[in-house]
């Protein structure tokens, strides 16, 4: 039988031309070295002519060695270098091990493995042992039994056994090497089919798994990359890898998409069946049955999976794959809850995707399902975004029709499509009498005071429109009206405009006395109110209220304007903050969706904060007053399965009239920069938070401060007065 010898730092002796050095397992395998053997009979060769061995019997029953030449040792002192030294310390002796363990030593120590799915890395030859995660072994004892791609170790004073997993396996090395010749035969490609393909990115993944292929990240990113070009057969080898190193429930998910993909539905339900209870172990998943049923009929239920899942109060798995889902052909037989799921899903992710990027998914949405609502209305945000505005009109007109005739509910954020007039529609708005469909002209005023021609008008007007339900914000809103005037008497005087649909009598008692109480006793503030009841009572109108009472207001006052929610407050340096937007801008509008070269760059058209906006042309007021009136009149309808985003149609459309085209010769303020003028719910937490933020106000505390600043002389005031 024949030894190598091994040094402390795991290294073989070899030599080349008689020039002893350390040598790796991989040159002595692959004959780049040539070992020093040690025979049976304790012959060295080739140096047996000038050393002989040394048996060390400090560690008892292992074969350690050392050679020497007269007074002077064989030293290995690291991997890099032998050396003579006339003293042989305990981590310089060599260890004779079976030559037969070098194929076994190399790959243990050059190829990385997996435990029970775990991912371990590779051995480490030291101190005459061999070191992989938690286990050690005498680098002699070490005993192996290889099937396949796993190998199990033991040694023989040990019954305990080990078995490894070697990585990359024998089935994704085939995987890499097939995907890799598939690439340089040029049989890769994208087609129109496959918006999310990039072959750069794909040869970037293989180049990562090429490097890393115990990285099951690394594995899960080239599968989906796989999917991207619809080689559903790599993606399943891919991911079927990435299985064996990872339990994680969410693979078993991307399997279901896998097979949802290739059109495998009783596969797909059994592995998302297994993805759940694997995940939720300890609940009854009755309710999901039904999808599972139904997915194993051919319908490509696992769309509704998100909102069955929340509907149980359970998270969803994570979304990888998600991409493989939009744009994917859908099965004819799918009901109309799971095209409703398609669309949301496609409308959320055509939003985060610039516009070349939204177009390729557009055209591979229309190349495998046809023209559909949530088709046009991405065609009609992108034509729009591209300055296509007659291009983009007719697509959101398309979308209407589609989701009016298919009952698809469009997502929040794209309810405006039923109410976007078109440019040509918004031109003849002023070529006609628009009648006042929403019932906002037969409301009742009450001015404070009269104005006559003589007067002079106030320096600002404030606009706010609710119902009797989102009036608890209005004593709050007064209030703090009062108080940042009286705490900065510099600015001009202040008129503030509310109206309230269907308003209770203590509301109307509360304002009649606020607003003679101001007209008499504040020289800042003056109150306005309008009361009446909407033709349509629903949230859309509500907030259309502010603009629907601009018409009368402009007719009688010729001054800035300020329109806002209802549901916030002013900040006690309100006069200042409006005093500087006063001389430094000509409007003001919160235009998330733009830059500051007026250009917009995200988002609808009606994609146009309306919680507050500054009008500083008050010649132009009158038009743009009945601008927006004509509008909502026009666009709002109770045939329409939702009005939500009216008020920001009308907004939208009055900015891009009669704003838009002088936004080099106008100063325009993004009202979200900067200190903000009034306190939103958004600034604080929520509607009900702001309620309390800095204290709460009834409409019982207002009276009683106006009555603390009544003067002494004039009658007191309350709420029956």
């Amino acid at each position: 039988m024949a030894f190598f010898l091994l040094s402390w730092h795991g290294a073989l002796v070899g030599y080349t031309g008689l020039h002893m050095h350390p040598a790796s397992f991989t040159d002595v395998l692959f004959r780049a070295v040539s070992p020093v053997v040690l025979h049976d009979d304790g012959a060295v060769e080739p140096c047996d002519a000038f050393t002989k061995v040394v048996p060390v019997d400090s560690i008892p029953n292992r074969p350690l060695i050392a050679l020497k030449a007269n007074a002077h040792y064989l030293s290995s002192r690291g991997l890099d270098k032998l050396d003579a030294a006339p003293i042989c310390a305990a981590w310089e002796h060599f260890l004779a091990i079976p030559t037969t363990l070098l194929p076994l030593l190399k790959d243990l120590t050059t190829r990385d493995w997996h435990e029970n799915g775990r991912w371990v890395g590779r051995a480490v030859c030291h101190e005459h042992h061999v070191h992989l995660g938690d286990h050690k072994w005498p680098a002699e004892a070490l005993q192996a039994e290889r099937k396949g791609d796993t190998l199990t170790l033991w040694s023989e004073d040990s019954d305990q056994r080990v078995t490894l997993t070697q990585c990359p396996s024998r089935t994704l090395s085939a995987l890499l090497e097939t995907l890799t010749e598939r690439l340089q035969m040029g049989e890769i490609r994208p087609s129109q089919r496959t918006p999310w393909a990039v072959s750069e990115e794909l040869r970037e993944h293989i180049l990562k798994v090429c490097v890393n292929p115990g990285d099951t990240g690394y594995l899960l990113h080239l599968a989906r990359e796989c999917g991207f070009f619809e080689l559903w057969d790599l993606a399943a080898g891919l991911l079927s890898c990435a299985r064996t190193q990872d339990t994680n429930p969410d693979l078993i998910y991307y399997a279901a998409i896998l097979a949802l993909r290739t059109k495998e539905y009783e596969t797909a339900a059994q592995l998302l069946h297994e993805a759940l209870t694997t995940r939720f172990p300890d609940i009854t998943l009755e309710r999901i049955q039904p999808l599972l049923t139904r997915l194993k009929g051919g319908e490509d239920a696992l769309l509704d999976l998100p909102r069955q899942l929340r509907r149980m109060g359970l998270s969803m798995f994570d979304g990888l794959f998600n991409q493989l889902l939009v744009p994917m052909p859908l099965a004819r037989q799918n009901g109309h809850d799971l095209r409703q799921a398609y669309s949301e899903r496609f409308e959320e992710t055509c939003t985060g995707q610039n516009i070349p990027h939204r177009l390729k998914l557009l055209a591979a949405e229309a190349h495998l399902n046809g023209i559909s609502y949530w088709e046009e209305v991405n065609m009609a945000h992108a034509s729009w975004l591209a300055g296509l505005c007659r291009e983009a009109d007719t697509h959101y007109a398309n979308a209407k029709a589609l989701a009016i005739e298919t009952k698809i509910n469009p997502i929040h954020y794209n309810c405006g499509v039923f109410s976007w007039l078109s440019k040509g529609e918004c031109n003849s708005l002023s070529s006609r009498a628009v009648p006042d469909r929403l019932g906002v002209s037969d409301w009742k005023w009450h001015f404070s005071p009269e104005e006559n021609a003589a007067a002079i008008p106030p320096a600002l007007g404030l606009v706010f429109g609710c119902d009797s339900k989102y009036f608890r914000f209005i004593p709050k809103l007064i209030l703090s009206l009062v108080r940042a005037c009286r705490a900065d008497p510099s600015g001009g005087a202040i008129h503030l405009f509310i109206g309230v649909e269907q308003p209770t009598m203590e509301q109307l008692t509360f304002l009649t006395t606020v607003s003679e109480w101001l007209a008499t006793h504040d020289p800042k503030v003056k109150l306005s109110f309008a009361h009446g009841t909407l033709t349509y009572r629903d949230g859309a109108t509500y907030t259309a209220i502010r603009y629907l009472m601009l018409p009368e207001i402009v007719a009688r006052f010729r001054c800035p304007l300020i329109t806002a929610d209802c549901d916030g407050y002013f900040p006690a340096d309100f006069v200042a903050l409006w005093q500087q937007m006063a001389d430094s801008s000509d409007y003001g509008f919160r235009l998330y969706a733009y830059n500051h070269e007026g250009k917009q760059v995200m988002g609808e058209p009606w994609g146009f904060g309306a919680g507050i906006s500054y009008f500083g042309e008050p010649d132009l007021l009158p038009p743009i007053a009945h601008f927006l009136s004509d509008y909502l009149n026009t666009a709002y309808s109770p045939h329409n399965p939702t009005n939500w985003c009216v008020d920001q149609c009308a907004l939208a459309a009055a900015f891009r009239r009669f704003v838009a085209p002088r936004w080099n010769d106008l100063r325009i303020k993004f009202m979200d920069e900067g200190a903000p003028l009034m306190v939103m719910p958004h600034h604080v937490g929520g509607k009900e938070a702001l309620l309390s933020h800095d204290g709460s106000v009834s409409m019982v505390d207002v009276v009683v401060e106006l009555a603390r600043h009544t003067p002494a002389s004039a009658s007191s005031i309350s709420l029956s007065s």
